[in-house]
């Protein structure tokens, strides 16, 4: 085949760097993803399979270049760009935040869901096929305390309620 004369432009990749929660437990990886699409977008896509670059495995030293990661083994995805494009189909509108407590495999994940006003946290969280976005989350051992030294930080959970065994609100108590 003569070169140039068929041209397939690729769509412009970004990376985004992210933890990966899973039942290995966590890997640190970076996704390529279209210029303007949310990482939320990216990661609910139809593909069995999310592909992944620079991954670091749990107990491996080293990085292994790519890996395929079953979108069905993923519990949580952590963004740890700062810059991060992350959307949700309910964020457009006004919102209230609502504490809620998703019970992970491992443990407890607390966070922030917005939710659109007027409607319960319930309703909201029946309509999420797939990912669900929590801010300023913490992640405890069940039967730890939010403020444990053990508690993991995240800024950003995106939750796959495929993998969890439930939601609960968590007014009213310490967080």
């Amino acid at each position: 085949m003569a070169s140039g004369s068929m041209h397939h432009t690729a769509p412009q990749l970004r990376q985004s760097t992210a933890n990966i929660l899973t039942d290995l437990g966590w890997f640190a990886a970076t996704f390529h993803i279209p210029q303007h699409q949310s990482l939320v977008d990216f990661l609910a896509g139809g593909v069995g399979i999310i592909k992944a670059t620079r991954v670091r495995i749990p107990g491996e030293e080293s990085r292994l270049p790519f890996i395929g990661i079953r979108r069905d083994s993923i519990i949580l995805v952590e963004p740890t760009q700062g810059d991060e494009l992350i959307e949700t189909a309910g964020s457009i509108g006004r919102t209230a935040g609502h504490q809620v407590g998703c019970l992970l495999p491992g443990g407890l994940l607390r966070g922030t869901l917005e939710v659109l006003v007027n409607v319960r946290v319930s309703d909201f969280l029946r309509q999420q096929p797939g990912l669900v976005v929590l801010r300023d989350c913490r992640l405890t051992g069940y039967g730890e305390a939010p403020d444990s030294p053990q508690a993991r930080k995240l800024r950003i959970a995106l939750v796959n309620m495929g993998r969890i065994t439930g939601v609960s609100e968590w007014e009213n108590r310490p967080v």
